[in-house]
């Protein structure tokens, strides 16, 4: 979804747009870089979790032309240039995004197909081979990769990023007993996805049976995850890679799912809830718990909320 920009910019600019105060020589910059690839006239972040674990800053000394974003709770200083910052992450997305990545140019691939109903807002790509059904509506500046399937009562907001080769409403895996016979619930709900949401590559949400399967504003959903029909993810959870959400099981805000996470039909997360990698949720989850395991136990209780709210 994005590109590398082949620009060039000076670290006062980069303070500047962050209204920092610069301390050292205005250097050019070129790139970003990476801790473990070190390179003269490049940006780089130092966060607090470096800090923690007691990173040694006489490691950028033979670098004169390097521009470090340093978190605010180092008592030494590096000898390069730097500014502080009590979010350095943060602030090297936000240089990322103004000085060194474009995205895609809106438009819609030659090779797309777009039935006739659909509905497709203000500056949305969509890549090569990919499906977009008839009831299915897309709001402005959304981003769909190569390969994606988009049927049946979709709602697709603005802002959204869908990666390719994911598969948005399709039918649910439900089949009702008939003597040595299995038959489907067809299923005939609808999707509903908010704004600013992100759904990783190789992803599948089935739609409802009879009402709404929702993902909420500002979910980030990670690549080979399953959501089942009629799940409620709510807003900003974020759901990361092999995840699977059974049918009916409802998210709260601000969830974080590790890896390879399987949550039940019809469990209820609470908001703020961490459930931990290849925790096995049978059970519902209460607000602000700490889950591990399987069947997945409550841990511990995050003593983190008073200070987020």
């Amino acid at each position: 979804m994005y590109q590398k920009k082949d620009d060039a910019c000076y670290a006062s600019e980069i303070a500047g747009f962050l209204q920092k105060d610069l301390i050292g020589e205005n250097h050019v910059i070129y790139q970003p870089c990476s801790l473990e690839n070190l390179k003269e006239n490049s940006v780089l972040f130092l966060s607090k979790r470096a800090c923690e674990d007691g990173f040694d800053l006489s490691r950028l000394n033979g670098f004169s032309q390097l521009f470090v974003i340093l978190y605010d709770g180092f008592s030494q200083k590096p000898s390069c240039t730097y500014i502080i910052s009590s979010q350095p992450r943060l602030d090297f997305v936000k240089v990322l995004y103004r000085f060194f990545v474009k995205e895609l140019v809106p438009g819609i691939h030659s090779s797309a197909i777009i039935e006739k109903g659909a509905k497709l807002g203000k500056g949305i790509y969509v890549g090569a081979h990919s499906y977009i059904g008839e009831d299915v509506s897309i709001d402005d500046n959304t981003r769909i990769g190569n390969s994606v399937v988009i049927s049946g009562k979709v709602n697709v907001g603005s802002n959204c990023v869908i990666k390719s080769n994911s598969t948005i409403g399709s039918e649910g895996f439900s089949f009702v007993t008939e003597s040595k016979n299995l038959e489907h619930f067809p299923q005939i709900g609808k999707i509903i996805i908010g704004d600013n949401v992100w759904i990783g590559a190789n992803a599948t949400i089935e739609r409802a049976a009879l009402e709404e399967t929702v993902i909420s504003d500002d979910v980030k959903i990670d690549d080979l995850v399953q959501i089942g029909h009629n799940c409620f993810i709510g807003k900003a959870s974020q759901i990361t890679a092999g995840t699977i959400v059974c049918g009916r099981a409802k998210i709260g805000d601000r969830v974080w799912v590790a890896p390879n996470v399987c949550i039940d039909s019809g469990v209820v997360v609470g908001d703020d809830a961490w459930l931990g990698i290849g925790s096995v949720v049978l059970r519902d989850v209460e607000v602000g718990a700490v889950v591990v395991g399987n069947p997945a136990r409550f841990l511990k209780q995050r003593k983190d909320l008073k200070a987020m709210q």
